[in-house]
């Protein structure tokens, strides 16, 4: 038992709990995943017991504190330590060392949303204890933590825990981590039984009039404005991508980033199209965008209805300025829009593009063990909670839609895609942990009835498309079910570049050009610029047998 290696840190936790898709999720599966060594914080308590059968250790809570400030092994560790390998004794100080600086009424909305105490619940299978009450200590002990100086951090938990002693089951501990992120591993069985099936045969090389992943002639600038929505009292902050190569025969693009992201999330892609004489709109979702996040880390449910709503009322705003402000006369073709959106942001631009949220069916889909979910449809569940059942913001000024590794499993129920009104491109990414690609992008897919494309990327994960600019070092973050592992920066250029080429396409579709970038939209072409490291393919439809197993798939429970 004891040789287990520990696979959280004290990086990893604090990253994720103010960056990534749901903090609550991604904390409880942490402490899922490092419970080997010392996991479940407790209050008062003396000892964490980890119990397999009749074969059980102690580990004394006053020794872990002592390792923690020393980082010397006490005596009482010993045994148990020299089981260890160097580097599993420096996760274990560095996680024991964790402080997460957090406000007390964050945390208490965050464990006494329906969210928060399923995943309490989940997490408290694990502890053999019939005193633990379903989660209610692990939350009593949270709470306790965070309105203490010292933040939140394993020993401040362990000693406000509210039992002298917690328990362990590993075996129950292990078959939690099993189910950790099912998405992500039915996406892996999809790619290994279906994809030699789907690999089409060599074919001569294409003649091709230019590389659409080339810059365009324009120079690029940024220019930044403020919108103030009185109704909904949200400020918006809206950054514009334009060149001395715009024309009013081009659409207008508008994108929708991704939680606790900004308007540079995809900076290298907006300036490309800019280049190209496109004129880029990226509002900041005010209650979920980078500085929301640090600061509040939650998101309200109606964050959800939220961000299409900044989606609208931009384009408004925007047809007012192309009458009124002589910066921007006639600058704006609101009525030829291309909407376009990443990850939590990809769900968004689905919505205007005529999806409708079903959040009476994302209820009964979100009535299960929330630790086998990916962080992306943890974030959609948080729609549980909103009052109606059904919400639609469709907007006919949107004439295209791009979703790059949308957030979609729940949100739009089993019908809700069938009404997308406009030809629609979706990017997956095989390697996706945060939206894994079979639940969240390829079993969707169907439902769109539409003109539509998918571009799927072997071996890319979330970050890969990204700008580099906008991702911190990642090489420390150790691999777990639910993150780590992205491919990046200058090892992901060739997915950035299959970007750049496919949105200018599908943008150009909607110009006097667009038979000319045609061919950048054919399966053809993809297999012809496919690179070995990341192996890319264009389809317009999922093939019958394909789709039966797809849908086998996703009734599997491990």
């Amino acid at each position: 038992m004891a040789q287990i290696p520990v696979s959280a840190s004290a990086k990893l936790l604090k990253l994720h709990w103010k960056k990534l898709l749901f903090p609550l999720s991604l904390f409880m599966a942490t402490i899922a995943n490092s419970f080997p060594l010392f996991t479940l914080p407790s209050l008062g308590a003396e000892s964490v017991v980890l119990r397999q059968g009749f074969i059980y250790a102690t580990v004394s809570v006053k020794d872990l504190k002592e390792f923690a400030e020393t980082g010397k092994v006490p005596l009482g560790l010993l045994g148990y330590f020299s089981l260890l390998t160097p580097e599993q004794k420096q996760q274990a100080l560095a996680a024991l060392n964790i402080n997460i600086k957090i406000k007390y009424e964050t945390v208490d909305t965050i464990v006494n949303s329906k969210v928060g105490t399923r995943l309490l619940t989940d997490i408290d299978t694990i502890i053999s204890s019939e005193k633990s009450q379903g989660g209610t200590a692990i939350k009593q002990a949270i709470l306790s933590a965070s309105k203490s100086n010292q933040g939140l951090s394993v020993i401040n938990f362990l000693e406000n825990y509210p039992l002298p002693k917690i328990e362990i089951n590993l075996p129950q501990a292990f078959a939690v981590l099993k189910r950790l992120n099912q998405g992500f591993w039915q996406t892996q069985r999809l790619l290994l039984e279906v994809l030699p099936k789907l690999t089409p045969a060599d074919s001569k090389p294409l003649q091709v009039p230019f590389d659409p992943s080339q810059p365009g002639l324009g120079k690029v600038e940024i220019t930044r404005i403020e919108l103030q929505d009185k109704q909904r009292d949200r400020h918006i902050p809206v950054y514009i991508y334009s060149s001395s190569a715009a024309t009013p025969d081009k659409p207008l693009i508008l994108y929708s980033h991704g939680r606790g992201s900004d308007y540079q999330e995809l900076r290298y892609l907006m300036e490309h199209l800019a280049s190209h004489g496109y004129t880029v709109i990226v509002p900041e979702h005010p209650g979920s965008n980078a500085t929301f996040v640090d600061q509040n880390l939650f998101l309200s449910p109606t964050e959800i209805i939220e961000r299409p709503q900044d989606l609208i009322f931009t384009l408004n705003e925007l047809e007012k300025l192309n009458i009124n402000d002589p910066r921007f006369k006639g600058k704006f073709n609101t009525n030829n829009t291309l909407i376009f959106g990443y990850s939590f942001g990809g769900a968004t631009a689905l919505a205007l593009a005529g999806g409708e949220f079903q959040i009476d069916q994302l209820r009964k889909n979100c009535d299960q063990s929330f630790i086998s979910f990916s962080l992306g449809k943890a974030t959609q569940c948080l729609a549980a909670e909103l009052p109606k059942d059904r919400y639609r913001f469709s907007d006919p000024r949107i004439k295209r839609a791009i979703a790059f590794a949308p957030t979609a499993s729940v949100l739009f129920g089993e019908t809700g895609l069938n009404q997308v009104q406009v030809p629609t491109l979706i990017l997956t990414q095989s390697s996706d942990k945060v939206t894994p690609a079979l639940p969240e992008q390829i079993a969707i897919f169907s439902q769109i009835q539409t003109e539509k494309l998918l571009l799927g990327v072997l071996g890319a994960t979330h970050l890969s498309v990204r700008d580099p600019g906008t991702i911190g070092d990642q090489s420390w973050i150790p691999v777990t079910p639910i993150s780590g592992g992205e491919v990046i920066a200058e090892a992901s250029k060739d997915v950035r570049n299959y970007a750049k080429g496919i949105v200018l396409a599908t943008a150009a579709q909607l110009t006097p050009e667009a038979q000319k970038y045609q061919v950048f939209l054919t399966p053809e072409y993809y297999q012809y610029i496919s690179t070995p490291a990341f192996p890319v393919r264009l389809i317009t439809d999922i093939p019958p047998e394909t789709q039966v197993f797809i849908e086998e798939l996703l009734k599997t429970q491990y």
